[in-house]
C-alpha cells in the first residue's frame, strides 16, 4: 500500500458517517470529545498549556524536555486548535450516531474542521512572530 492510499483511506474514514452505535456515540463523541474540548477551553482561559515537546532544530528557546509549557497568546491559539478538534470529534461521532442530529452533523463537522485549520494557522503565525 502506498502512502497516498493510506491518506485517502483516512480522509474517507473522517468524512463518512460513523457506523458505531450508542457505545461509540457516548464514549468517543461524548466523553472523549468533552475531555479534549474542556482541555482546550482551559488552555484558552488560563493562558497556560502543556503539550509534548516536538520541537526540532532551530527552536532552542523552547526547551529540550519531554513536556513543553506554553503561556500567553501561544496557549490561547493552541487551546483554540484543541477545542476545535474536540468539537470535530463531537460532531462526527456523537451527532453522526444520533438519529435526529444526523442530518446536521456534516455542517458542524466541516465548520469545526475549518476552525482547526484557521486556529492552526493562527498558532503557527503567533509561534513564528512572537517567539
Amino acid at each position: 500500500m502506498r502512502h497516498n492510499e493510506t491518506l485517502l483511506d483516512i480522509a474517507d474514514w473522517m468524512t463518512d458517517p460513523p457506523t458505531g452505535g450508542p457505545i461509540q456515540m457516548w464514549s468517543v463523541g461524548g466523553i472523549l470529545a468533552s475531555v479534549v474540548t474542556l482541555y482546550g477551553l482551559s488552555c484558552c482561559l488560563t493562558q497556560r498549556a502543556t503539550t509534548l515537546n516536538m520541537t526540532m532544530r532551530g527552536f532552542p528557546s523552547l526547551g529540550r524536555g519531554l513536556w513543553l509549557d506554553i503561556t500567553g497568546i501561544h496557549a490561547i491559539t493552541f487551546g483554540l486548535v484543541i477545542t476545535c478538534v474536540g468539537l470535530f470529534i463531537h460532531f462526527q461521532w456523537f451527532w453522526g450516531n444520533h438519529k435526529r442530529l444526523l442530518p446536521f452533523h456534516e455542517f458542524g463537522k466541516y465548520t469545526a474542521a475549518f476552525g482547526v485549520v484557521a486556529a492552526m494557522l493562527a498558532h503557527v503565525f503567533t509561534m513564528m512572530t512572537r517567539t
